[in-house]
């Protein structure tokens, strides 16, 4: 891997004026996490990925995360410099866009960038903005590790300059995730190779276990997208199903996020869950009550068999209804299928805000 071409994208840790160095003091780690930490760092120093230093003005810690496949990943502590730089302006695009724009497609290919952010350097003034600390010594990253707070938008910057005339036609990004589409099946491959060779020649690498080629649907941005139209992603349906009624704030706030992942496919999600959300507010007490306790298992009888969206057809009249409460305004989007059955497109509601429940509901 020998990442993407400096002209092409560098990453600049650029810190604010008044920002002060932060050095982070070292954090005990059980043993067999110590081990596991240092054969990534004997990794990392083998492929150049990192190097050792041993003075740095910011000096952050390590976080060990277990992944999916029950390997550790080593995360890095940046919430300190992430604090000290000014977001990047370059926008990221609308996954609803994009995963909209997929569907109706005969033909797709989905690919990911093979560790992504680390395919791109950092300039040399800032590697030392990145130095971790380890039982083992101190190191700083030559290249763009993950939860930098830009790092996102500059990989992204780089995948717009890579295929800025075919996004939109043949491709569609979003950070190290690419999607071919093809409407006839006999023009996949003249795209694959288009992109592929676009790829080599910018030295991009994808990870083959996160690739398939050639396929009528698959997994795209938490969507699972077909040409028949775009259904929810099951771990995301189970990740709420299996949760128990939450006791405390932190148990509240995990079950309202996984909602918010899925709210285009509920239908009055901010009515609803209008008694869990109270909760939050100052003037209530986390007091699990009965109204809470129906709003949660309502959520999950609808979950058991939640609605396939169509997107939309630009030769079709779209279909608005709309609702209001006392407490939210709700709106599906829905247009007819070619057998003149209405389709949902789009669930939205959002709750009132104090002086809008003055209102009435025709206004």
């Amino acid at each position: 891997m020998t990442g993407v071409a400096s002209h092409i994208a560098v990453h600049n840790l650029v810190t604010k004026s008044n920002a002060k160095p932060i050095k982070q003091k070292s954090r005990p780690m059980k043993p067999k996490v110590a081990l596991i930490v240092k054969e990534e760092v004997i990794k990392l120093l083998q492929v150049g990925f990192i190097k050792p230093v041993d003075y740095s003005q910011w000096v952050s810690n390590i976080v060990p995360v277990l992944k999916k496949n029950g390997k550790i990943h080593i995360c890095i502590d940046f919430r300190d410099i992430n604090k000290a730089c000014p977001k990047d302006d370059f926008p990221l695009p609308s996954i609803d866009v994009i995963v909209d724009a997929t569907t109706r497609f005969e033909i797709l290919s989905l690919m990911d960038g093979f560790s992504g952010y680390n395919q791109i350097r950092i300039s040399e003034q800032d590697q030392a903005k990145t130095t971790f600390i380890t039982p083992w010594g101190t190191y700083y990253y030559v290249v763009m590790p993950f939860g930098l707070k830009n790092a996102g938008a500059t990989y992204q910057q780089a995948m717009t300059y890579i295929f800025h005339d075919l996004i939109h036609k043949i491709v569609k990004s979003y950070v190290d995730d690419l999607l071919a589409k093809t409407k006839k099946r006999y023009d996949h491959l003249e795209v694959l190779h288009i992109i592929l060779s676009r790829l080599i020649e910018y030295r991009v690498t994808l990870n083959p276990e996160k690739c398939v080629f050639g396929v009528t649907g698959g997994k795209l941005l938490g969507y699972i997208i077909s040409s028949r139209g775009i259904a929810v992603d099951p771990t995301k349906i189970w990740a709420v199903l299996e949760m128990v009624p939450p006791s405390n704030e932190y148990g509240i706030r995990s079950f309202l996020e996984k909602l918010g992942a899925i709210r285009r496919f509920i239908p009055d999600l901010s009515f609803a869950i209008h008694p869990i959300n109270n909760l939050l507010k100052k003037y209530y007490s986390i007091d699990w009550t009965e109204d809470c306790n129906k709003a949660f298992d309502a959520i999950k009888r609808f979950l058991l068999s939640p609605p396939m969206l169509m997107p939309p057809k630009l030769d079709r009249p779209l279909i608005l209804y709309s609702q209001a409460t006392d407490v939210s305004l709700a709106c599906m989007l829905a247009q007819e299928d070619d057998e003149k059955r209405e389709r949902v497109i789009y669930f939205i509601s959002q709750m009132l805000l104090n002086y809008e429940t003055r209102y009435t509901q025709a206004e």
